[in-house]
């Protein structure tokens, strides 16, 4: 009986004593073994003109991570990339670059695709008076529209084929403008074919044009414009000289806003300009890593014209 006793206590110690190695070798195996390495994307797009930073927070996926095991791996992983700026701008070329991350010597690659996905901004004239029978062709039609786009822009196209100059009544002319990635702007103004009242009023006032308001594509007011039956090209062009030496120029302002600190800033100068500046303000909640502050990591810019 005792023997027997002495037997069953004798395997329970086995037991426990192997469970305890175990255990043992369970907590060893876990303790030692690095966090895995989880990124939360194999490719990332930006829009052409948008400044990127490569950085820990952005690329790797933390999700049910100790703070332990996220403070290992921000110290152990490296983030280096190719990207290369356009020459004096903020921004790189529109391309394809890499984002190189390494961890416990195995290297991952991040493949960035910057893209000019945005249509060139028209401003261009609401109502256009022209007066009936004059030279159509010698009208220089592109002289009265502004085309702003970041990256190069081919020639703006304008078709007239709907207007009448023989008979008075309101015509739609077309505006067309790409960039050289053909994303394209497409808009419409009015052209009215009026009577020449000058001439049947008081022929001393033979060649004097109305200019009132113009209004761009976002509908903020510029000028109308009357095209008396002797304008030509030059004549066109000399009329809103003058006439933009009386009345306010249209304004062109360019802007960053950051959607983390709701910073906001404009330029009269340029893109470039605003983004420098914007650059230069501290941001409220800036991310900090590997000893460097990036600033405004989330923003979106753009173009007004007044």
């Amino acid at each position: 009986m005792i023997y027997k006793y002495f037997k069953e206590c004798k395997k329970l110690i086995v037991l426990i004593t192997l469970l305890g190695m175990l255990i043992g070798m369970l907590f060893f195996i876990t303790k030692d073994t690095p966090p895995t390495l989880v990124l939360k994307k194999k490719k990332i797009n930006i829009e052409y003109g948008q400044t990127y930073y490569a950085n820990f927070k952005g690329l790797v996926d933390t999700t049910g991570m100790s703070k332990k095991e996220i403070c290992y791996l921000k110290k152990n992983v490296s983030i280096t990339d190719n990207l290369q700026n356009e020459d004096q701008k903020s921004y790189p070329a529109v391309g394809k670059y890499k984002i190189f991350i390494k961890y416990n010597n195995k290297l991952s690659t991040i493949q960035i695709i910057c893209k000019d996905t945005l249509a060139p901004v028209l401003a261009f004239p609401k109502n256009v008076d022209v007066i009936k029978e004059s030279d159509l062709e010698s009208i220089d039609f592109k002289s009265l529209i502004i085309a702003t786009d970041l990256s190069p822009l081919k020639e703006i196209q304008i078709d007239t084929s709907q207007i009448d100059i023989h008979r008075i009544g309101e015509y739609q002319v077309k505006v067309f403008v790409e960039d050289i990635y053909k994303n394209r702007r497409e808009k419409e103004f009015k052209v009215n074919v009026t009577e020449n009242k000058q001439e049947t009023t008081n022929s001393q006032n033979n060649q004097e044009n109305n200019v009132n308001k113009i209004e761009s594509e976002n509908n903020k007011p510029n000028e109308d414009i009357t095209i008396s039956q002797s304008n030509e090209k030059n004549n066109v062009k000399d009329h809103l000289d003058n006439d933009h030496q009386q009345t306010k120029p249209p304004q062109t302002v360019y802007w960053y806003e950051c959607y983390l600190c709701g910073l906001y800033v404009d330029s009269n100068v340029s893109l470039e300009d605003a983004k420098k500046k914007f650059d230069q303000t501290k941001c409220t909640d800036a991310i900090e890593f590997s000893g460097i502050e990036w600033r405004h990591s989330r923003f979106h810019y753009g173009i007004n014209h007044s």
